[in-house]
């Protein structure tokens, strides 16, 4: 497929060719990806003078079209103004149209009161629902509202965990102010001394005095605590009875249904069918770090088709090696018929997450490919200048 107009505009931006760009965004005609991004250059004044009323009329004009981002990016503007009803109403189109950032904001304006009434259970509904689509910020608004609108420090823990895992930097400082209060509650509540012992022994560096909580919280059967302790037995060096016993744990911990407990027995099985066999539970469950290693004992068991679904996967959930496999397994048929289209997308993929490992296998193939081929790869892995440079030097 040849690029569309939006598409060549885009390029244009790229190359910072922006009358080209103008040019041919503005014969896109309705496409609202064109109109956005002719809003954006008004905005950031590319190749124009700056034009704020500008931005907005088109920004208005591609949400009017169904584009989900106009609509966020008028939610964020009106904010800025704090013209916060009429944000509200922009946020909430952005929600329709499926952005997860919408969803997050919204849940933060009921939980501040900004252009609505505070409410708690709708700010609740709303960022789970973002963090259900993967928007990793709600999970530190969720463990703020629980810390300081719930007072609920054992809802607060378990989203800050989360986002401390997802990267977030002020989560860290979160945890740490949650273990006074943590304390506090009642000795008999099983959740809250897992809570504490996992903070104790993985962030706050208290090994000795997280493993002796998360021990009684064992005993009670609570899987997390089961999964968390044989994290800290297996990583004794040395001590081959906390090794035996951290399996027993993980063992216990994913036959009730604990993803990581499940991950951890796969690694560790020297038998590929049982391997197999926790790792696709570990996968199914959304443990991302299970994807490649269960595609490649899938592989040793000649099961190529489902091994090249969990390459796939992961190489959606922005896994490098992952990528790189599902790349490699495209261009030469393993799992399924060759696919150079799919085969080049993940290895123009490699670059957005920062990785130029497939460039070199990428210019062995588009030799083979068509024009329209090689952009519609690029099409796909959103790299349409690195396509376009592909199609320009297999010409030189």
């Amino acid at each position: 497929m040849a690029l569309t107009a939006y598409e060549q505009g885009l390029l244009a931006v790229q190359r910072r060719e922006f009358a080209a760009a103008r040019e041919q965004l503005e014969s896109a005609g309705d496409d609202p990806r064109a109109v956005l991004l002719l809003g954006q250059l008004a905005g950031e004044g590319l190749g124009e003078p700056v034009d704020a009323a500008k931005k907005l009329s088109l920004y208005e004009r591609a949400a009017e079209l169904g584009s989900a981002e106009a609509a966020y990016n008028l939610g964020a503007a009106h904010a800025n103004e704090q013209r916060y009803k009429v944000s509200l109403d922009w946020y909430r189109r952005g929600a329709e149209l499926g952005q997860s950032g919408a969803l997050r904001m919204i849940g933060v304006m009921y939980a501040t009161g900004q252009g609505v009434e505070a409410d708690d259970v709708e700010a609740e509904r709303f960022l789970l629902a973002a963090a259900a689509s993967g928007d990793h910020l709600a999970s530190f608004d969720l463990g703020t509202l629980f810390a300081y609108q719930r007072q609920d420090p054992v809802m607060a823990a378990q989203w800050f965990l989360r986002a401390a895992k997802e990267g977030s930097a002020p989560a860290w400082r979160e945890l740490e102010l949650l273990v006074p209060r943590l304390r506090e509650l009642p000795a008999g509540d099983t959740r809250a001394r897992t809570m504490l012992g996992v903070i104790l022994a993985f962030h706050l560096d208290e090994r000795d005095a997280g493993a002796e909580l998360l021990e009684v919280s064992v005993a009670e059967g609570d899987p997390e605590a089961q999964r968390s302790l044989a994290f800290l037995l297996h990583d004794n060096a040395g001590l081959p009875d906390d090794k035996a016993r951290a399996m027993v744990l993980f063992r216990t911990a994913a036959e009730a249904g604990d993803g990581y407990g499940a991950y951890n027995l796969g690694v560790a099985a020297s038998d590929p069918h049982e391997a197999v066999r926790w790792l696709r539970q570990a996968a199914e469950a959304g443990v991302p770090e299970s994807y490649p290693q269960l595609a490649d004992r899938l592989s040793e068991l000649d099961v190529d088709e489902e091994a090249l679904r969990w390459y796939v996967r992961g190489a959606e959930d922005g896994h490098k090696e992952c990528m790189f496999a599902a790349a490699c397994w495209y261009r030469d048929g393993f799992g399924g018929p060759v696919d150079l289209v799919q085969a080049l997308r993940w290895y123009l993929s490699l670059l957005e997450v920062g990785s130029g490992d497939g460039i070199h296998e990428a210019h062995k193939i588009v030799s083979k490919m068509t024009d329209d081929q090689i952009h519609e790869a690029g099409r796909l892995a959103g790299q349409i200048l690195a396509a376009d440079v592909l199609v320009v030097s297999r010409r030189t």
